[in-house]
């Protein structure tokens, strides 16, 4: 079965492919604001795509440019044959910023992707005006079982094949990301189950998957981010966190915003691990504040 990744409905306007630093890398761009309005860069977490943010892209489009990427080995971009580690796909949004000519962003990362956005604001400050964390980054925690025996090759990926002998299956293995999957729209339930049943049958991402999670696992108990680092960080901060997260507990949004010098922590009722797709109207709203007035 080849996955599809079909474009939403709503995204294809702004729909862009541009090779950078060799790769090719699909993109969600607006284009440059007709006002003075900021810049968005969104980055998606592990195992999503830039479809993560369809309901938020359109509604900061009204406010400024918006930029939404697959990063490399993920959904439409290419999926090299490497390591995918977290300066990767730093590595790639800072080169993807300078060749669109972005001198400054409002980096916007979820769980993963806020991990990515990190990192841009520590090495590269000047390309990041402001910070927003949803859900992320992950800090260090106890891996539970089936985490564990992800870190095994051959083993996780018997696990991650199994999900293609149903897509009830797979579907229902999205469940712990959300606050409750059932009261979602029956259309973004019906993506979510087609979206999927795409990412289990993709070979090509289920390697960058397995590569880019035992990096991860491996940084977190090298001790990935270390507070001492993140007192560095001067971006004005604001983290996001869904109160009834399961897969990253809201304790570690609490422990993050104590360890950012003037960190901001917003926690919103009724929302998991994935804010831009369950309470996406205040999300944006708590972004567009912070990034034009510094307030929530």
């Amino acid at each position: 079965m080849k996955p599809k990744f079909t474009v939403p409905e709503n995204l294809k306007p702004y729909q862009r492919r541009l090779m950078v630093n060799g790769l090719g890398l699909h993109l969600y761009d607006s284009g440059p604001a007709p006002s003075q309005g900021p810049t968005f860069l969104l980055v998606h977490g592990l195992g999503d795509e830039a479809d993560s943010w369809r309901k938020v892209f359109p509604l900061l489009a009204g406010q400024g440019r918006v930029v939404a990427l697959d990063l490399p080995g993920f959904g439409r971009s290419d999926h090299p044959k490497r390591a995918y580690t977290l300066r990767f796909f730093a590595d790639t949004v800072v080169a993807l910023l300078e060749h669109l000519k972005i001198p400054q962003a409002v980096l916007v990362g979820n769980s993963m992707g806020a991990a990515v956005a990190l990192r841009v604001a520590l090495h590269r400050p000047d390309l990041a005006g402001r910070l927003v964390l949803v859900d992320g980054p992950p800090l260090r925690s106890r891996l539970n079982r089936v985490q564990l025996m992800f870190l095994i090759p051959g083993q996780g990926e018997k696990i991650y094949n199994s999900f293609r002998g149903s897509q009830d299956a797979a579907y229902e293995s999205l469940r712990p990301y959300y606050a409750n999957l059932d009261v979602l729209p029956p259309e973004d339930r019906q993506f979510l189950r087609e979206r999927v049943w795409d990412r289990v049958w993709s070979d090509e991402q289920r390697r960058a998957f397995f590569s880019t999670f035992r990096w991860l696992a491996l940084e977190g108990l090298l001790g990935h981010p270390s507070p001492a680092r993140l007192g560095q960080l001067r971006a004005p901060t604001l983290i996001v966190w869904g109160e009834q997260d399961w897969v990253v507990p809201a304790e570690a949004g609490r422990t993050l915003a104590g360890w950012i010098p003037g960190a901001k922590l917003h926690i919103i009722p009724g929302c998991g691990h994935l804010p831009q797709q369950e309470k996406p109207l205040e999300l944006v709203r708590l972004i567009f504040n912070f990034a034009v007035g510094g307030y929530i």
